[in-house]
């Protein structure tokens, strides 16, 4: 994470762990700063935000939650982040731009794409879908130094979205 200058990874026990390779005293030693466990499930990714300075991590328990890392030695929640109509079944992955608006996209079991803006109010984030695939979603992805998103579904289907307008182009 460089614009947090850490490093963070999750396991196979649902916790994150951060770790500070600059303090190290032996670099063959590197040992975890701190622990927390994160979900109940799965990790799926870990994304940071820049505004909020936060890092939003994902999982198949259908939550985000965003994290406040500003003390290494005790990262503290800030929100969870999920889906209202209730209908999501996991988190598959997340994309995050700090151009045009500080949008976290999120993806799942579902044909649609889950548009948040943690920079306006991070505990009603959610403000809207991008909708137009047939079947489910496996990548969705910020075109850098761009309003687009490229998502592809399941079945090979391609889509350039605008994510001013939350619509295809």
């Amino acid at each position: 994470m460089p614009y947090h200058r850490l490093w963070i990874t999750a396991g196979a026990d649902y916790n994150i762990r951060t770790w500070d390779l600059v303090k190290a005293e032996d670099k063959r030693k590197i040992e975890p700063t701190s622990m927390r466990i994160a979900h109940m499930k799965q990790i799926t990714e870990i994304t940071e935000l820049y505004s909020p300075k936060l890092i939003a991590t994902s999982s198949l328990d259908g939550t985000i939650k965003l994290w406040d890392f500003t003390d290494l030695s005790a990262p503290t929640l800030k929100t969870e982040l999920r889906e209202t109509s209730g209908a999501q079944r996991g988190v598959r992955g997340m994309t995050y731009s700090s151009n045009y608006g500080s949008n976290l996209l999120s993806f799942g079991f579902e044909a649609y794409i889950n548009v948040w803006c943690p920079e306006v109010s991070i505990t009603r984030a959610f403000i809207g879908k991008m909708e137009g695939h047939s079947s489910i979603i496996v990548i969705c992805k910020f075109i850098p130094m761009s309003p687009n998103v490229i998502s592809v579904d399941d079945k090979c289907n391609v889509r350039i979205w605008d994510i001013r307008g939350m619509n295809t182009i």
